[in-house]
């Protein structure tokens, strides 16, 4: 399941690991310019949750300095086995996302910022994704923020018997993060709750715990994952993921 990933005070707040996308990648900490690209390669207990036990993402933007900042990612990047016949699972093209967010600054620590992402698979859209976001940095490290990210299903996701299956969701993202004061490493938790409107499905919880070296350059992360299954005919089906990625900012 699908995973929420930046000058003037409100980019720069954007640019924080909590204010931005909160994707499956992260925005570098510490910016030194208002382009970034990042990435990662996750490692699967479970295929048949990504299609494949190894994937990637691939994610690059740039920010104004209105604020505003454009996004493309490609997540779901097959790299390991991608059969499961006992699922009839096999290779499937990579997910993409094409953004669009506006962030404003209400003062020197409280931010919002609201936008929209566009969700594409095999050229065709699966999902439209507006969201909205608030967060604050407090003075001592800690920062704080939630995303909450509408997922509505188009309507070309409707299986060939003409059945209503569609599953609308609403995704909430609440982080919690502290940047040492005495070193360069940035440590994250994300709680991803979702709100499942399929009658086949019912809401699930994830978490994530990452750490990253906020160094000057190429900042590298490392990260775990539990994702919890929503379908209503397989109950606690986690999946458990080791993400290794990094950062750069130019």
């Amino acid at each position: 399941m699908k995973k929420l990933t930046l000058a003037v005070a409100c980019s720069s707040l954007l640019l924080s690991p909590l204010a931005f996308s909160e994707t499956d990648t992260e925005v570098p900490v510490g910016l030194s310019g208002t382009s970034y690209i990042t990435g990662n390669v996750q490692l699967h207990d479970r295929n048949d949750f990504n299609g494949s036990d190894v994937t990637s993402t691939l994610e690059a933007g740039h920010t104004f300095t209105t604020g505003t900042t454009i996004l493309v990612e490609f997540d779901g990047i097959q790299l390991g086995d991608t059969t499961n016949e006992s699922k009839g699972q096999f290779a499937s093209p990579t997910y993409t996302t094409l953004g669009v967010e506006q962030s404003f600054s209400i003062n020197e620590n409280l931010w919002i910022a609201a936008g929209y992402h566009h969700l594409l698979h095999n050229g065709e859209t699966v999902q439209y994704r507006p969201l909205v976001k608030i967060g604050y940095n407090f003075d001592n490290g800690i920062s704080i923020s939630n995303r909450t990210r509408m997922q509505i299903q188009a309507n070309d996701n409707i299986n060939d018997a003409g059945d209503d299956l569609t599953n609308d969701q609403l995704r909430f993202d609440n982080n919690i993060a502290y940047q040492f004061q005495d070193m360069p490493v940035n440590v994250k938790y994300n709680n991803v709750y979702y709100v499942n409107d399929g009658v086949d499905n019912d809401n699930s919880m994830e978490h994530e715990l990452r750490a990253t070296w906020t160094r000057n350059g190429v900042q590298p992360y490392v990260e775990y994952r539990n994702q919890a299954s929503s379908a209503k005919t397989d109950p606690g089906h986690n999946n458990n993921v080791l993400v290794v990625g990094a950062s750069y900012a130019f």
